[in-house]
């Protein structure tokens, strides 16, 4: 327990005396004044931005014609008693019986 507050006692004291002078100063710059500079890198931190979030969409279509590919591909190769009983679709997880 002592651990445990020895490591969250610095962070919240941290947080707690967060300030103004803390601040981006480019940030507090661009408030005040109406120069070409500041907006420009406001407009860097929004290419940034999307950069970032264009590269885990990417990845995450990617994974998911990967994931759907797959999915055909045992479909053709005849397994799909796999997706039939899948423990991750619990309504579909029981064999179904002969009637």
């Amino acid at each position: 327990m002592k651990r445990i507050l020895k490591t969250i006692t610095p962070a919240v004291l941290l947080l707690a005396h967060a300030s103004s002078a803390w601040a981006c100063p480019m940030c507090k710059y661009a408030l005040e004044t109406d120069e070409a500079q500041p907006k420009a890198y406001m407009i860097s931190i929004l290419f940034m931005m999307g950069t970032i979030s264009t590269l885990f969409f990417s990845v995450g279509v990617l994974l998911w014609w990967v994931s759907k590919q797959e999915k055909l591909a045992l479909n053709a190769a005849g397994y799909q008693h796999i997706f039939d009983n899948a423990g991750c679709q619990p309504f579909q997880s029981k064999a179904k019986s002969p009637q």
